[in-house]
């Protein structure tokens, strides 16, 4: 690509079916792109897919228009994409407005609109110039026709201008025809050719008076900004209620040499972005009875099928390589499609919670369902009794190897579970609204056990994100850095990690970040985490502080082999305090990764004279000494840690000489009860 530039495209009545193929359309293009999710309701689908989402009047409302203008100018959206007809139309007409306040339009032109609203006028106008419309009628116009007999039964009646098979009507007789309103306009009927696979089906349901949606063909075609065509598709439909259901790749070069006679005219008519038409290969050829200069509801299957119109025409609106915008797809595809599914957490609109609480007279559930991997570790059982304390408590299940051993160490607030009951049921992911993974092989484990730990982290999060837990934090780690770039690192550091371990924890971020990618309403972040310092239960003595404090506490002497390699520490407890802070806070919010370390690095010498002086001090223990060898060793270390501390109004609390002391009482007394506060 060549542009770092970020772009805000909005989509106006995003919960609508159109709305989720552009969202889906959107999604798998990985544009630079901030969506905006604009609607009336806030149960629409699509807005929780969208990054950000905004509530607006109903399109009907007279200051619609210029609601939207001005959300769009405070939100400094580049784009909006109209995603119903009634709004295309409202757009179209009002674009000189939008593009006044510098906001682009994925629109065609206001006549090319008209037509495609008005089917009578469509075939009135277009039928003269390639002889494929089926043949559209007022009421009237249609009786004259009937006695002329230049029409038969049956025909069918639709709204003038409406769309998605609503308000159809099989009009067999005169009898059927005195039913219907003087708005219906009446469309000779285009039956499938007799060789069609459908054809005695549609036979059938016609004589029910059943309009049959089969055999329909549908052909989108492209336009860029100048109406030149960019790209088209066709496809051989089948549908329900309006809605494609069965869709095969179509070709048939006839059909597109007859649509392209129209083409000028179209640009005429101010045609640019996507136009779709429907009809249907009769004895009589090509006929077409529905046209819409907007992208349809199968745009997004569409997409993946490599036909991506709406990645193509946002680049086209915005100047995005203009010279590669060309459409293609793939004919080795059919697509199905069914009802989907969204479990969005009550926490993602405040609105929707209220109307919860009104319904019930309160809140259904007052605390959040956490479930903890690692939850035996040095982290996990001092997490929980912190979880527990809270006044924010959750109520916590342990995911666990050793359900027997856990139980024995954890609190009997919390519910234990194995993998064993992961795979049979028994943990219904389902009820999880918080999944905190900090269950991973340490560092100075065999490769084997950190390959069996990828695999469990791949499989958990595919779990979480099929079953739609609202929020997921890995633990990860700082070691995903390596030895990369100047200290401290950033967030946005070269990730250069030098050790399996490093390599192991990336790729679970990577996991994260792609198992969530299709399911904007899963709230996620990764957490990098530093090297933690600190006595507490869960401690094993394996790190370089342990040792060295163990070292220092029988006199024996301290080898260090250099000494200038910046060590940094952050203490359990600010560890501890940090992570139940983040799960305070709005998770939609956060940012996909976030460093958390003590941002205080000190060189490694200094770090053993540290332990030895409080050594001395705190105990009878006579000094140890402290030998220094040389060493090419330059082992650095240090997070810059702002992020977290900015958006969780959140810092450090203990120095190093705290939590060297801690690491003392607990190594003197490691059976005994070691209170920590946090």
């Amino acid at each position: 690509m060549n542009t770092i530039k970020n772009y805000n495209v909005a989509l106006s009545c995003a919960g609508s079916g159109i709305g989720q193929s552009v969202i889906n359309s959107i999604r798998l293009s990985k544009l630079p792109i901030k969506t905006f999710g604009f609607d009336v309701s806030p149960m629409a689908f699509g807005l929780y897919d969208c990054d950000v989402f905004l509530l607006t009047p109903a399109v009907s409302d007279k200051d619609y228009v210029s609601f939207v203008i001005a959300t769009c100018v405070a939100h400094k959206i580049d784009l909006i994409v109209p995603c119903i007809d009634e709004e295309v139309q409202l757009f179209a007409r009002h674009k000189a407005a939008f593009t006044k306040a510098g906001v682009k339009v994925l629109v065609a032109g206001e006549r090319l609109v008209a037509i495609c609203r008005d089917k009578e006028a469509m075939s009135r106008l277009l039928h003269p110039i390639v002889p494929i419309f089926v043949a559209s009628y007022d009421k009237s116009s249609f009786a004259i026709a009937l006695d002329k007999g230049e029409v038969h039964f049956p025909v069918i009646a639709k709204p003038r201008s409406g769309s998605a098979s609503a308000g159809i009507h099989i009009i067999s007789n005169a009898e059927d025809l005195q039913a219907i309103n003087d708005g219906m306009i009446l469309q000779e009927l285009a039956i499938p050719h007799k060789k069609d696979l459908d054809y005695d089906f549609y036979r059938q349901q016609l004589d029910q008076k059943i309009n049959p949606q089969v055999s329909e063909i549908s052909v989108q075609i492209v336009a860029d900004l100048q109406g030149e065509v960019i790209g088209q598709m066709m496809s051989y439909n089948k549908l329900k209620n309006g809605v494609p259901i069965e869709i095969f790749p179509y070709e048939n070069e006839a059909i597109l040499e007859e649509i392209s006679q129209l083409y000028p005219f179209l640009k005429e008519l101010g045609w640019k972005g996507p136009l779709n038409l429907q009809g249907r290969l009769t004895d009589n050829g090509f006929k077409i009875f529905e046209m819409n200069a907007r992208f349809t509801g199968i745009t997004g299957l569409r997409a993946c099928m490599g036909f991506n119109e709406v990645a193509v025409c946002i680049q086209e609106w915005l100047g995005i390589r203009p010279e590669l915008n060309r459409l293609d797809l793939t004919k080795n595809r059919f697509g199905i499609r069914q009802v989907a599914d969204k479990a969005v957490s009550f926490d993602r609109n405040e609105e929707i919670k209220e109307r919860s609480r009104l319904l019930h007279g309160k809140a259904l559930k007052s605390k959040q369902t956490l479930l903890l991997t690692g939850a035996t570790g040095y982290l996990g059982r001092n997490l929980i009794d912190a979880l527990l304390e809270s006044k924010d408590s959750f109520e916590i299940l342990a995911l666990v190897r050793a359900k027997e051993t856990a139980l024995a160490l954890l609190p009997s607030e919390v519910l234990c579970y194995d993998v064993q009951d992961l795979e049979n049921g028994q943990l219904v992911l389902g009820k999880v609204d918080v999944l905190l993974h900090a269950g991973f092989a340490r560092p100075y484990r065999s490769q084997e056990e950190l390959s069996d730990s990828l695999a469990f982290t791949a499989d958990l999060f595919s779990r979480a994100v099929a079953n739609q837990v609202p929020t997921i934090v890995n633990i990860s780690s700082q070691s995903v850095y390596g030895q990369s770039d100047v200290l401290p690192w950033k967030e946005t550091a070269t990730i250069a990690p030098a050790t399996p371990y490093g390599i192991a924890k990336y790729a679970t971020e990577l996991l994260l970040e792609s198992t969530v990618a299709q399911h904007n309403h899963i709230n996620f972040t990764s957490v990098r985490l530093g090297s933690l310092v600190g006595g507490a239960k869960g401690m094993v003595a394996v790190d370089l502080v342990s040792k060295l404090v163990a070292k220092a506490l029988v006199s024996e002497p301290l080898q260090i082999n250099g000494g200038t390699q910046l060590i940094d520490r952050l203490d359990l407890r600010d560890a501890v305090t940090a992570i139940t802070t983040l799960l305070t806070h709005a998770a939609t919010k956060w940012k996909k990764v976030y460093n958390l370390g003590s941002s205080t690095p000190m060189p490694l010498l200094d770090l053993a004279a540290l332990i030895v002086d409080t050594v001395a001090v705190h105990t009878d223990v006579p000094r140890a000494a402290i030998e220094v060898h040389q060493s090419k060793d330059t082992l650095l270390a240090g997070m810059d840690c702002s992020a977290f501390c900015q958006d969780f109004q959140w810092k450090p609390k203990y120095t190093m000489l705290e939590g060297i002391k801690t690491v003392i009482d607990y190594q003197l007394a490691p059976d005994g009860l070691l209170l920590l506060t946090y």
